[in-house]
């Protein structure tokens, strides 16, 4: 699913979903920002799972290690991307500090999703010049082997777009909740593929926004989604996120060369 989304059914279905948020926050939240239900920075060795994808020396795109040599992120991160020219970052939560848990690796190999279109199989996998050093600080998500849950409440995270500039500095986090199928189709419109996304609802004054792509959707220690688009530029409506159930085979059977 490209970032730039289909958003022609957007209007009626948000006012059945009565949907009216503002993307992240502050990089440094105010009281009141810091009290919504959701939203806020990261704490130390809260999220050890995020990465973060550098192009050419510059902050992308987020990402998330499945294996100590492995990372996933959207294929829309990495499209016409060389790996001599990508870095993986693990282990901080400030873009502007090198923290004493930072770790960062090469990219040795990229394999995009066969299927990836620049709309749907949004998904690519990054093997890493050398394994990162699991740590309290860098650690990995399972895949799923079933379907999202319906119902969990999911933790999306990244640097990416805030309210008033083009990344936050510190790592945040937000929660949200996946739409029926049928609300997603219908959020979608035309680019929607049976199986392929899910789609969330944002929070009050909390989403996952630009720069957040390739970011993870995660519930109870595995990862069910991975940051793929936006219902507008303001980041103010839907996100729309890989369905990583539906390309668990495919990434296992990538990572372990079969």
């Amino acid at each position: 699913m490209s970032h730039r989304m289909n958003t022609s059914r957007l209007a009626s279905a948000l006012m059945a979903l009565g949907l009216l948020a503002a993307c992240g926050g502050e990089p440094m939240p105010t009281e009141q920002e810091q009290a919504i239900t959701g939203g806020g920075l990261a704490a130390r060795y809260e999220l050890p799972h995020q990465v973060r994808l550098h192009v050419s020396g510059a902050f992308t795109c987020g990402g998330t290690l499945i294996r100590a040599g492995w990372v996933v992120t959207a294929a829309h991160c990495v499209q016409g991307v060389t790996p001599a020219s990508m870095r993986i970052y693990a282990g901080d939560l400030r873009l502007s500090a090198v923290e004493v848990d930072e770790q960062y690796r090469a990219v040795s190999r990229k394999v995009m999703h066969p299927s990836y279109n620049g709309e749907v199989h949004d998904v690519a996998l990054l093997q890493l010049a050398q394994p990162f050093n699991l740590s309290q600080a860098i650690q990995t998500l399972t895949l799923p082997d079933s379907p999202a849950p319906v119902g969990a409440t999911y933790t999306a995270s990244g640097w990416g777009r805030t309210q008033t500039g083009p990344t936050s500095d510190a790592l945040k986090r937000v929660n949200l909740s996946i739409t029926s199928t049928a609300t997603c189709r219908d959020l979608v419109g035309n680019t929607y593929v049976s199986g392929t996304v899910l789609c969330t609802a944002p929070r009050a004054n909390a989403n996952v926004c630009t720069k957040d792509d390739g970011g993870p959707l995660a519930f109870n220690g595995t990862l069910y989604g991975i940051t793929s688009g936006f219902g507008s530029s303001q980041c103010d409506t839907f996100s729309v996120f890989t369905n990583v159930a539906t390309y668990t085979p495919w990434i296992r059977s990538v990572i372990n060369g079969t």
